[in-house]
């Protein structure tokens, strides 16, 4: 087994998925998702895995949609963040970590794709301040649905869409 090279590259990568009414059909493309989420040290305006406690970040959590269905989709996105600890360590952060946010799916234009059919791409930063979680290591959940109705009167979820990206380990390390 060879060495990990040094200096190690900056790993960011995300654990995800998504899921749309058109995965239990022969054609899953008719109708796709995709989802990413990542971490900003608002200082620095840099991706992260590590920060101090006391330093203000950002979570962005991007999504798409995409396929010749999309066309007819309506309603409002609901985007959560979760925090986890794996450290083991009691009275760590937990649960959801700030507002849900909300986007209207029509609140971003329908562009036309030319082998896909049709895209529509979201963004969502949650922003929050130092002191924001404890020390400690964690796990770092995005789940985007979608409910029925608008945002600014929802209606009941969408049971079979559903986006979720997990950042496996984000550390709060006080210097």
């Amino acid at each position: 087994m060879a060495a990990p090279p040094c200096p190690q590259p900056q790993d960011f990568s995300v654990l995800a998925g998504f899921i749309t009414p058109a995965n239990d059909t022969s054609a899953p493309e008719a109708f796709a998702g995709s989802i990413t989420a990542s971490v900003i040290d608002t200082d620095e305006n840099e991706l992260v895995r590590i920060l101090e406690p006391t330093d203000p970040f950002t979570v962005r959590v991007e999504w798409c949609i995409c396929g010749r269905l999309i066309q007819p989709v309506a309603g409002c996105f609901e985007v959560k963040l979760f925090i986890n600890p794996i450290d083991g360590e009691p009275g760590r952060t937990h649960g959801q970590l700030g507002p849900v946010e909300r986007r209207d799916v029509d609140s971003v234009p329908l562009q036309t794709l030319p082998k896909e059919g049709f895209q529509r791409c979201y963004s969502v930063p949650f922003q929050f301040r130092g002191n924001t979680v404890a020390e400690g290591i964690y796990s770092l959940i995005a789940i985007v649905t979608l409910r029925t109705g608008t945002c600014a009167h929802p209606g009941p979820q969408v049971g079979d869409l559903l986006g979720y990206a997990e950042i496996p380990v984000l550390v709060f390390l006080a210097s």
